[in-house]
């Protein structure tokens, strides 16, 4: 008996000593939408697969169904909770933009502004970082997302977001990397969202240009 059991406890024992021993060098604090936070993949977003793959980087999933940059309060209470974060990543845009055109292409960036200025008020000394939103899959949308008037308004205004948010990102002198080309076409779940494969499509742009910042 003695001899089936001792085994199994040595794993037990190994995997609570991996955990307990295992070192967070990093905090990043991923504050975006429904595309961060998981839907149409069960949570498993590129903020999940980032969490997966880098162990000693502890990346905090701020993510919120719906949220826009107009939603930008929303931050206030995540800053409170995670005030000494290495890296801020903020992910937000797309939902702004249903019918998209050019004065809610410049709130956004007005409401970006505003994000960044809040975090730097609480640590100035955190790398922050803007992702420009992934594109959309007109051919692939459905039905409830057409109805929210996901259409070629929207897609033209992510690409003039990309460029607003680079020119922002220069200003302001922070980390930006574009996702608006990243999704490959057959990787989007409801023409919105991403699917598993394009998560991970998105976690690998994001890794490329992130480390560069954080390591």
């Amino acid at each position: 008996m003695i001899k089936r059991i001792l085994p199994v406890s040595i794993i037990v024992l190994s995997v609570i000593l991996f955990f307990s021993f295992k070192k967070i060098d990093k905090q990043v604090v991923c504050f975006g939408d429904s595309i961060t936070r998981g839907a149409e993949v069960d949570g498993q977003s590129w903020v999940w697969f980032l969490s997966k793959e880098h162990w000693d980087i502890d990346f905090v999933n701020a993510g919120r169904n719906g949220r826009k940059t107009a939603d930008k309060q929303e931050l206030i209470p995540v800053l409170k909770e995670y005030p000494h974060a290495d890296s801020y990543m903020i992910f937000l845009g797309v939902n702004d933009l249903k019918n998209g055109n050019d004065s809610m292409v410049n709130n956004c960036v007005a409401n970006m502004k505003w994000m960044i200025d809040a975090i730097r008020k609480v640590n100035s000394e955190a790398k922050i970082v803007l992702l420009a939103p992934s594109d959309i899959n007109l051919k692939a949308m459905n039905d409830i997302n057409r109805n929210k008037k996901y259409n070629e308004n929207t897609k033209q205004s992510l690409y003039k977001l990309e460029k607003k948010y680079k020119e922002l990102a220069d200003e302001k002198q922070t980390g930006f990397i574009s996702l608006l080309h990243v999704v490959s076409k057959a990787n989007y779940a409801d023409g919105l969202h991403p699917n598993i494969e394009g998560q991970k499509e998105i976690a690998n742009a994001v890794w490329k240009g992130l480390k560069t910042f954080i390591k």
